[in-house]
């Protein structure tokens, strides 16, 4: 009956907005690529810019690295400065470029409802 632990789903990790705590779960896999994105960060490996607030950052309530170092929201929080509000729009759009953004359906101007392509 051993073998079966072997085939056990991990359990997703809750991260927490630093500014309008909102919560999310995100997949262990997600988790370990934000550690391989932020590894020379000295206080958080596992944070990323909050989707909601865009002011916060997103960090786990209580995490586990595979070097055996525990992440915990109350003791991180004090240490991450968020990022100011003032600059908000240009976080948000700063890859808005239009030769960036494409639009598919019927705001494409290349989209024709009456085009008939033969496949």
């Amino acid at each position: 009956m051993g073998i079966f632990n072997l085939f056990k789903k991990k359990q997703p990790v809750l991260m927490r907005c630093t500014h309008c705590h909102y919560e999310l779960d995100y997949s262990p896999k997600e988790v370990r690529l934000l550690e391989g994105q932020n590894s020379f960060d000295p206080v958080c490996t596992a944070r990323e810019p909050c989707h909601m607030c865009h002011i916060g950052f997103m960090i786990p309530v209580k995490h586990t690295d595979m070097f055996g170092k525990q992440y915990l929201f109350h003791e991180i929080k004090p240490k991450i400065k968020n990022l100011d509000p003032n600059t908000l729009m240009e976080r948000i759009f700063e890859d808005a470029d239009p030769e960036n953004i494409r639009f598919f359906g019927f705001l494409d101007p290349d989209f024709d409802p009456n085009d008939k392509k033969k496949t």
